[in-house]
């Protein structure tokens, strides 16, 4: 099998420490990086995770469902339709869910799904059932684009959860994005997995990283059939990342109503153990293509996020976002460990 190119250097750092009596101290850092992604990590354990349970109250107060244009007595008034040609009934609807045009769209088809009328729902309330419209609409809407023909070639389900993720609005909602060319993260997927097939005479990455993985033991968390979930060796957030993998699914449209079950049911309960473990929010992604590519496989990240008390100070620094590193003190091994004991209930 061909080398996936994960790689890992480990340093030690040491200095006097002034909390024990100027004593030397050492530090062991990690620096990762991960060739598939393009991502370059350095795990340092001695940083902080969120002590205590956060409290949605401030958030709330600043965001009331008064003004909420998701909730109920706002949302015929302030969300946006769609044009005819799309859909003559102006927005999609499945059960609880609504998806309508994005007010202020990343792209030119950009949508955005509400899935309650529930202005806001914890993370512990983040059950299979409660998403399950939310998702559903999305899949309708994309398979009303396929219809249409425009062209599109890549598509995604996304997920800012609360503020701290860049959530704009408190009110649970997804949004998808559809369009002709991959975004830049998704460019580097792909071409990580064409050259690995012309490098290793016709090996499929994605499959070849799943083995490799499950025979460490180290990251890869539970497959629930289809799915399979692992802690990411390079991940892109502070606090860590969980990948989930469609195996032999080529496009968007191999998924089933069985595979969506199978996703939120995991989700459910990667959800549970955030919430158990005192965060608050997160950034979710599912990347697919609307037309089967054989080297690609339906894959998507969840990455925790939090602020850092007293002064609500964000997870992302320089080291992020000028220097291409992500800072991370929860070592992937750990988190796979952890995640592994929600998967056996």
């Amino acid at each position: 099998m061909k080398d996936i190119g994960l790689h890992k250097e480990v340093t030690v750092g040491r200095y006097l420490n002034p909390f024990a009596g100027f004593e030397e101290k050492e530090l062991v850092i990690e620096e990762r990086y991960d060739e598939t992604t393009g991502v370059a990590s350095r795990i340092l354990p001695y940083r902080v995770r969120p002590a205590h349970k956060p409290d949605p109250a401030p958030y709330l107060e600043k965001s009331p469902p008064s003004i909420c244009p998701f909730c109920p007595e706002l949302f015929d008034r302030l969300t946006p339709k769609f044009t005819p040609d799309i859909l003559t009934a102006g927005k999609f609807r499945h059960g609880d869910a609504w998806l309508f045009p994005n007010a202020f769209p990343y792209d030119a088809a950009n949508t955005v799904a509400t899935f309650s009328s529930c202005h806001f729902l914890g993370l512990d309330q983040l059950t299979a059932d409660a998403m399950r419209d939310g998702f559903a609409v999305c899949r309708d809407y994309l398979y009303r684009i396929a219809e249409l023909q425009k062209g599109y070639q890549y598509c995604s389900i996304n997920w800012n959860y609360m503020p701290p993720s860049g959530g704009g609005l408190i009110h649970p909602h997804l949004q998808t994005l559809v369009s002709r060319h991959p975004t830049s993260f998704v460019r580097r997927l792909l071409s990580s997995a064409r050259n690995y097939a012309e490098a290793s005479g016709g090996g499929h990455l994605w499959r070849n990283l799943l083995l490799l993985e499950q025979e460490a033991k180290e990251r890869f968390i539970a497959a629930t059939g289809v799915i399979s979930w692992l802690a990411a060796f390079s991940p892109k957030g502070m606090a860590g990342e969980v990948d989930f993998y469609f195996k032999e699914k080529t496009s968007f449209f191999d998924l089933t109503e069985a595979n969506f079950a199978e996703l939120l049911s995991g989700l459910a309960r990667v959800f549970a153990h955030l919430y158990v473990n005192n965060f608050m929010s997160f950034n979710l992604s599912l990347y697919a293509t609307m037309t089967p590519e054989k080297n690609f496989w339906v894959q998507g990240k969840i990455v925790p996020r939090f602020e850092l008390n007293p002064l609500g100070t964000s997870d992302l620094n320089y080291f992020e976002k000028l220097h291409d590193e992500i800072i991370c003190p929860v070592v992937p091994e750990q988190l796979c460990r952890e995640l592994q004991a929600y998967f056996q209930v």
